[in-house]
């Protein structure tokens, strides 16, 4: 339990550095390599790359929006069958990362 605590630090550690310099896709790669140079067991590499990315891509969702408040993600929600609600954005936009880099964590663990 400690050690996948530790790996999901890193993957959002290593995820927001990566996420600031490179493109979107990038972060996927990112948990692909560190899958596979950490020696990630297959049976909880996508567990863990779900929960690293569903974190990393909803707390950066949220974080831009609270320290830049403006009427985008009001906007998207609308556009978006959301009917409105911007938590549910947060939460499409963290489930959209969770399985990025869970399947990209799996491919990296089963390469090994």
């Amino acid at each position: 339990m400690q050690s996948n605590t530790i790996r999901i630090i890193i993957f959002i550690l290593v995820g927001a550095l990566v996420g600031l310099y490179l493109p979107w896709y990038a972060m996927g790669i990112q948990a692909g390599i560190l899958a596979f140079l950490l020696r990630f067991p297959t049976k909880s590499a996508f567990t863990t790359g779900f929960i690293s990315g569903f974190l990393l891509w909803g707390g950066s969702a949220w974080w831009l929006t609270y320290s830049n408040p403006n009427a985008l993600p009001v906007r998207m929600a609308t556009l978006l069958p959301l009917q409105g609600s911007v938590a549910l954005l947060y939460l499409v936009t963290g489930l959209i990362g969770g399985i990025l880099l869970g399947l990209w964590a799996w491919a990296g663990a089963r390469l090994r």
